[in-house]
């Protein structure tokens, strides 16, 4: 064997190695860019489907189809503050009136991201039934028929006419640099780590018609 052959085939092996390394890190971030197209995708989506169920619940209380049961206007709202919130509705216009209850609770075992809470929805004497939607922020303001914000919990529920949700919705997972996981050890680690959230003044037309 030659040595310009021997120089021919090294040569051949560096540059299938190079071109092999090249085709790797493309595939690598493809791979990744998949992945955070996906996941902001499903944040979208869990913060909208979110919002649109709390704006359901929350214009329909004090409504009741039978007008003969509609509660008194200091039993619209039983209590609240920051991030619990329990008040009265007909929910499926059956004339018979529920009591429901949203209140925000503890992480999320085996979540990656340390920050994200079950928000949990109660009807009733039913069981609460959480969701893990990704929700980190879920902050609730009463606020009177100016506009000025009262105190909580709140003892006169008959002052509140408009009530303020702000709501944060992160990813509840990240791409990681391991080929077995895509988590990181710290979620601060994690790149392109981003959130989002609404703020929405939800008015029932019962509270203003009080």
């Amino acid at each position: 064997m030659g040595t310009s052959t021997l120089i021919d085939i090294v040569s051949s092996m560096l540059i299938s190695g190079f071109l092999l390394l090249t085709a790797l890190q493309m595939d690598e971030k493809a791979v990744k860019n998949t992945f955070y197209s996906e996941t902001n995708l499903t944040v979208q989506q869990n913060l909208t489907s979110l919002v649109e169920n709390l704006e359901y619940d929350f214009r329909k209380i004090g409504y009741c189809a039978n007008p003969n049961l509609q509660p008194k206007t200091y039993m619209y709202l039983v209590s609240g503050d920051t991030s619990s919130i329990s008040f009265v509705a007909d929910l499926d216009n059956t004339g018979v009136l529920d009591t429901v209850k949203y209140f925000l609770g503890g992480s999320v075992p085996g979540c990656p991201n340390p920050d994200v809470r079950m928000l949990y929805r109660q009807v009733n004497s039913g069981p609460a039934v959480g969701s893990n939607l990704g929700v980190t922020e879920f902050y609730l303001k009463y606020l009177d028929s100016f506009g000025q914000q009262l105190p909580v919990p709140f003892t006169a529920p008959s002052q509140v006419q408009m009530v303020e949700i702000t709501v944060r919705v992160e990813p509840t997972a990240s791409y990681g640099n391991a080929s077995t996981s895509n988590t990181f050890a710290s979620w601060n680690d994690a790149p392109q780590n981003f959130a989002l959230w609404r703020q929405t003044r939800l008015i029932s037309r019962n509270l203003r018609n009080r």
